[in-house]
């Protein structure tokens, strides 16, 4: 059965999933959907119901991938543009698409394979994270941006080497990012394992506005990031449900917390009522 029905309420960007789900295996359904839905996804009814076979066990990650692809055809390849001094390295040349291993060439059917991709690998995480068969040392960045993104980037789980700008936000210079990033991971890694929870949502909200000002990779921030912040909680014996964010609440949060001056320190305050929200 297909459910493409939003939950109604205060869950805003989650999709139900079947109820013949164990609650922990459809909050793993659920909290994937969301947090890709918070960079833009809105999936099909057929879309959830094959996360749903993949986190049963019903399908492998290849043969969920593979039936997506054939779904989202790749275009025959056109003539190369010829390269430019000015390309930047992780595009195509000659156009502002990101090289990508599914070969396509325009931004709606990498958009497409993305996501699909992204979300088969977290909701397979959150199945280890349910499982138990995950602890404070699995909190690195590079690792797990490798596992979200290895079968659609080739540079997946390697820090940027290029600046990055959206709009009027500049974040934090690329050479900075390795020592940022150790100190980031260490403060994720101590927040999972401390017992204290009186603070948590405004540690969480300052460890994610730190790690959104860095921006360590050229694509996959916040996937990444969210996926970092849903495994502290887990480890913390707690939830985070995203579903519960909308996509505006995220965005304006993340452009408020930016700091003044570059290389500055992030404001985490914008995050806190939304983690105060929805912590669980």
């Amino acid at each position: 059965m297909s459910l493409t029905d939003i939950v109604p309420a205060r869950r805003i960007n989650a999709v139900s999933a079947p109820d013949r789900q164990p609650d922990r295996l459809r909050r793993c359904v659920e909290q994937t959907i969301a947090a890709e839905a918070l960079e833009g996804w809105q999936p099909t009814g057929d879309q959830v119901d094959a996360l749903v076979a993949l986190v049963n066990g019903d399908v492998t990650f290849d043969e969920y991938l593979a039936a997506h692809r054939e779904r989202h055809p790749v275009a025959p390849a056109r003539e190369p543009s010829r390269p430019s001094r000015r390309d930047p390295p992780y595009l195509i040349p000659g156009t502002s698409v990101l090289r990508n291993n599914f070969g396509a060439d325009d931004h709606e059917t990498l958009a497409a394979m993305e996501y699909i991709a992204t979300a088969g690998r977290m909701v397979g995480w959150l199945r280890r994270l349910a499982d138990g068969d995950v602890d404070a040392r699995h909190l690195d960045a590079r690792s797990l941006h490798r596992l979200l993104f290895s079968d659609v980037y080739e540079w997946a789980g390697r820090y940027r080497v290029c600046e990055l700008r959206l709009g009027d936000d500049v974040f934090a210079r690329r050479s900075s990012v390795p020592r940022r990033m150790n100190r980031f991971e260490a403060d994720a890694q101590a927040l999972a394992d401390a017992a204290d929870d009186a603070s948590l949502a405004d540690r969480l909200a300052a460890l994610y506005a730190e790690y959104n000002y860095v921006h360590p990779f050229r694509e996959g921030n916040g996937r990444t990031g969210t996926l970092m912040l849903q495994t502290v909680a887990a480890l913390r014996g707690r939830t985070l449900d995203l579903g519960a964010i909308s996509r505006a609440e995220w965005y304006a949060a993340s452009r408020n917390s930016m700091p003044p001056r570059r290389n500055g320190t992030a404001d985490h305050r914008p995050f806190v009522p939304l983690f105060a929200r929805v912590l669980g």
